[in-house]
């Protein structure tokens, strides 16, 4: 019997304690966040580091439908912001680099002509830059009969991961959202031709937090953007064969 009092007082403590963060939570100013699906995750750990300081300020990323609805924007698509009706202070954020992911290593890019690669929509900026890297190739004729266009990033990532494709192009930091596969491939580290520039937005109209978070993501990324990646599976071959042609 002392027993199940025990299990009840603690079941109604528990439930004690959830109601109480559950107040907490619905208290705190939210800041809506929209960024590119490739780099949620990536963003979303500073999001992470943000709150821990700034305990009444929660940060939600793309959880809402409209992207005018958004206190601030980080996107390498500068055209979709164009298109927006609103004030926007804006910067550049970061340069992520376009890298070529798979489950067997290539001593250089032209070696993809024999398998088969997915690519985002060409319409995007992410698509257009890895189809111009293979246009510069000799052998593009015979890649491009095996490109596979996807939605975006992740889709192409995705591919490979499924076993639908042997390669994709992604953004590097992009690669926390594989299981199957790794980096096969990076380009020199002095080409730009593969560099994709992230710009952030701010609404002008945003509460003070917002541009707290808009300043806190400019001073981590100055401190961040140069550190190399630690994880084994980020180091790949890097050869000169399409440097000359940036």
């Amino acid at each position: 019997m002392k027993k199940w009092i025990l299990l009840i007082l603690a079941i109604i403590l528990l439930g004690v304690f959830s109601l109480i963060r559950s107040c907490q939570r619905s208290s705190r100013e939210v800041i809506n966040v929209y960024t590119d699906k490739e780099i949620e995750y990536f963003i979303g750990k500073f999001a992470k580091k943000f709150e821990r300081n700034e305990n009444k300020v929660q940060v939600k990323i793309n959880d809402l439908k409209n992207m005018s609805d958004y206190d601030i924007i980080i996107t390498d698509e500068k055209e979709n912001v164009k298109n927006l009706k609103k004030d926007f202070k804006s910067k550049d954020l970061f340069k992520d680099e376009l890298v070529v992911i798979g489950r067997r290593r290539i001593e250089n890019i032209s070696q993809v002509v024999n398998s088969s690669i997915a690519i985002p929509n060409y319409k995007t900026n992410i698509g257009k830059t890895g189809l111009d890297i293979l246009a510069k190739l000799d052998n593009f004729s015979e890649i491009s009969k095996k490109i596979e266009y996807k939605d975006d990033a992740i889709s192409s990532l995705q591919s490979v991961d499924l076993y639908e494709v042997d390669y994709a192009f992604i953004p590097r930091n992009s690669l926390a959202f594989a299981k199957n596969s790794e980096i096969c491939y990076r380009f020199p580290p002095t080409m730009e031709a593969n560099k994709i520039l992230y710009r952030i937005y701010l609404d002008t109209n945003s509460s003070d937090n917002s541009k707290n978070f808009y300043n806190f993501l400019e001073e981590e990324f100055a401190e961040k953007v140069q550190e190399k990646p630690k994880s084994e599976k980020n180091k790949a071959i890097i050869t000169k064969d399409v440097e000359g042609k940036s």
